[in-house]
């Protein structure tokens, strides 16, 4: 049995990951660490290959080739099911069964032989977790769809698995819920010292949460940060290539082909009227939201596909920029990243 260095961040270890489906390469990870008791965002846009990398991190999933470490060691046949009994995952759409909210929540208690008395217990307990307390009676369909994930956060939690991943945490919930299942996962990192990985296509929502993030692009690990990334194809015109995303279209320097871009947020000029330069990508839109980033301040600006935009707080306040605000962005050709 083979094991890999601990460099204290080596709780769970993946190395030389790759995943096949078809034939086609859908993941390529060489190499990625996670510190135990953390949380970990894995972030990028459909199709990036995050709930892969979480069905293999959950050892759902053997991967086509590659190694996956837990405490050291690795995860062989003779020794899988012994380490998935350290690992919960929820996924986007949980599945509740069709009995009462305790019976769900105890199942895993249940099949394991858990006496009724602790799973009663147990019940309990993690059903206070999720804010969930006298729900132990109701019956799935009395549920709103954030109550039925965080039942199923309650499920997952009842086992006490060392490590919890949760696949597009907050996606079909409303702000209410979402708010209240950010809180869940605060408290669990720090009151059970769980190590949570979550997928989010929300890259203020890892901000919140993440002491680590991730950004995946095309099955790969990316050094940037995830703003501005637009799946989509090359449509050219004449001698001009450019990138539709369906919603709006991007002028490229190169005629390479690509299915994904990238948009330096830093690269994009914001003004009140239309800006006179030479860039090809000019776009009209309205900011929805406003974010303080230390000397920055990020604006997110709807041009029928949502752009990040960062300025200084000298040029926010001097523009007298607000939310519902009409504005111009601007950026060159050469701002644009091919992928």
């Amino acid at each position: 049995m083979d094991t890999i260095s601990n460099d204290g961040k080596g709780y769970l270890e993946v190395a030389q990951i790759q995943q096949h489906y078809g034939g086609r390469e859908v993941l390529n990870v060489p190499h990625l660490s996670l510190e135990k008791g953390k949380i970990c965002a894995l972030v990028g846009p459909n199709g990036a290959g995050k709930t892969t990398l979480m069905l293999i991190l959950s050892l759902l999933l053997k991967p086509t080739s590659g190694r996956v470490y837990l405490h050291g060691t690795e995860v062989t046949a003779g020794n899988r099911r012994r380490f998935q009994k350290q690992i919960s995952m929820l996924f986007q759409d949980p599945i509740l069964f069709h009995t009462a909210v305790a019976g769900n929540v105890g199942y895993g208690l249940r099949i394991r032989h858990i006496e009724e008395k602790e799973r009663e217990k147990r019940i309990r307990e993690c059903l206070e977790m999720v804010g969930l307390a006298g729900f132990a009676g109701r019956k799935p369909g009395e549920l709103s769809g954030g109550e039925a994930k965080r039942v199923a956060i309650a499920r997952a939690l009842a086992v006490s698995p060392e490590l919890l991943l949760l696949d597009e945490l907050t996606t079909n919930v409303d702000e209410s819920n979402a708010q209240i299942l950010e809180s869940i996962v605060r408290s669990l990192s720090k009151d059970l010292k769980t190590t949570i990985v979550f997928s989010t296509h929300d890259r203020n929502q890892a901000y919140r949460l993440a002491d680590e993030i991730i950004t995946l692009l095309e099955g790969r690990i990316t050094p940037f940060t995830p703003e501005n990334i637009f799946r989509g194809k090359i449509i050219q015109h004449g001698e001009d290539t450019w990138f539709d995303t369906g919603r709006i279209r991007i002028f490229l320097p190169t005629k390479k082909d690509a299915r994904v871009i990238y948009i330096d947020p830093k690269s994009i000029v914001l003004s009140l009227t239309p800006f006179d330069s030479s860039a090809r990508n000019r776009l009209e839109g309205w900011i929805e939201s406003v974010t303080a980033n230390g000397d920055w301040v990020r604006l997110q600006v709807n041009t029928q596909e949502p752009i990040q935009v960062l300025i200084t707080q000298k040029s926010f306040f001097e523009l007298g920029l607000n939310i519902e605000k009409k504005v111009y962005i601007t950026f060159k050709s050469a701002a644009v990243q091919v992928f």
